[in-house]
């Protein structure tokens, strides 16, 4: 035998044991996949009895999307589901946010819904599943926990002309309960709430409690989506960065570059209303000592002047019969003893830097009428020539005659913008201020 014959033999031989060898391998690999896969499926997850631990609450609406986020008592996967009709018929489904991974969690869901259409009304449900992790990494989801059937209405031009505000509750529950009951009863298919749920928060599980916990059950907002705006208290405690995990803010897809910061911040039709949210911050200059030096707050009202300023050249903005500007803290005070908006001692009442930034930017583009809080008093303040913007700053937490809490409502009727503060006190209507339509 040739040497070249023999080499062949001999390779031959070796590609041979070579080959037995890998298939030894592979089915080492096949075996090992497949034990997995058997153990999979023979994990049997029932659903936890009330994972779904608090009522969905509609968050930050946009006229092609809706956020949701609720609570959930044991680490989870969320769901929502969307369908133009109340059968659920062709239902879209959505799972939580999170790129690469679905965000998965053991207090709370947010999901954003995407693909609608601007005024327009959805049905939709929420849901969630709890995972374990049977073998390995495999993850195995139980079935699904779902709530009840809600609808909502997306905002845009041809929406309702309607809005509700309320602000300051700062966990006054009993309080929170009334303008809840209240908010329902109106029906304003978007809320906006103007700060100060709390006092501070140290927790993320405090800020599940304020949100989407609350003692009323979380139903003040299954059907009526709220933009929340931050109040100066929403800036204090170990936990208030955490905010946007509860209560989201703007997409990041809205928010580029320079605007990146600006989560609260929103400009959106609500039919011939044009909606724009500002954040005012935290009532004392940024040097104060009970900052820390941690604040930033005065170069992030300026992020905001620019960004205001782009907003009233959008379309959609410009050509709106109505523009209402809402924020925390007031940047006007018409008291003659009120302090001058920027002090280093006690709280500013008012806020000298908004007043400065944004007025202008509302008294060039034809603003009608600011809503603020921060007071815990209902509050008129006329326009004038200078600041020919009218200002309400609505009641707090408190249960009084002379302090009461408000629920502020707008609505476009008859040819005006009406607005009309609602004295949960007295259960009465306190004050009905009414707008003319911008010249556009």
């Amino acid at each position: 035998m040739n040497l070249e014959r023999r080499s062949f033999i001999k390779g031959s031989a070796l590609l041979a044991a070579m080959s037995a060898v890998g298939g030894v391998r592979a089915a080492g690999i096949v075996n090992h996949e497949q034990k997995y896969h058997d153990r999979w499926h023979a994990t049997q997850l029932p659903v936890p009895q009330k994972l779904l631990d608090s009522e969905p609450v509609l968050q930050c609406p946009a006229p092609d999307s809706m956020g949701v986020a609720f609570a959930v008592s044991d680490f989870a996967l969320g769901y929502a589901e969307v369908a133009d009709n109340e059968k659920m018929e062709n239902a879209v489904q959505y799972a939580c946010e999170g790129v690469p991974l679905a965000m998965l969690d053991d207090r709370v869901m947010r999901i954003r819904m995407t693909g609608l259409k601007p005024g327009t009304k959805y049905w939709y449900r929420v849901g969630a599943s709890t995972l374990a992790f049977p073998v390995g990494y495999w993850k195995k989801p139980s079935p699904p926990e779902w709530s009840k059937v809600y609808s909502f209405t997306t905002c845009g031009e041809n929406a309702s002309s309607h809005f509700s505000v309320i602000t300051d509750t700062h966990t006054n529950w009993k309080t929170f309960a009334l303008l809840a009951q209240k908010l329902r009863a109106i029906g304003a298919p978007v809320t906006l709430w103007l700060g100060d749920a709390s006092s501070h928060t140290e927790t993320r599980e405090e800020l599940v409690k304020v949100f989407l916990k609350t003692e009323t059950g979380g139903d003040y907002a299954t059907t009526q989506p709220v933009f929340f705006i931050n109040g100066n208290h929403d800036f204090r405690g170990r936990a208030c960065l955490h905010s946007t995990e509860v209560m989201m803010g703007r997409l990041p897809s809205e928010r580029s570059g320079r605007d990146w910061p600006l989560v609260r911040n929103f400009a959106v039709r609500q039919g011939e209303i044009a909606l724009i949210g500002l954040d005012t911050g935290e009532d004392k200059p940024d040097f104060h000592p009970s900052a820390g030096g941690a604040t930033r707050f005065e170069p992030y009202r300026t992020m905001q002047t620019a960004w205001l300023a782009d907003q009233f050249k959008r379309p959609e903005i410009a050509r709106a019969p109505y523009i209402v500007a809402f924020m925390h803290i007031p940047i006007f005070d018409s008291r003659p003893d009120a302090n001058p908006g920027n002090i280093l001692e006690n709280y500013a009442a008012w806020q000298k830097q908004g007043h400065d930034e944004w007025g202008p930017l509302l008294k060039q583009y034809g603003a009608q009428l600011v809503v603020a809080g921060h007071c815990h008093c209902y509050r008129y303040d006329k326009p004038t020539a200078e600041r020919p913007w009218a200002q309400i700053v609505g009641g707090g937490p408190h249960m009084v005659a002379d302090k009461f809490p408000t629920v502020i409502e707008g609505k476009a009727e008859d040819g005006e913008l009406k607005v009309r503060v609602h004295n949960m006190f007295t259960g009465k209507v306190e004050a009905t201020h009414a707008f003319k339509p911008r010249a556009v």
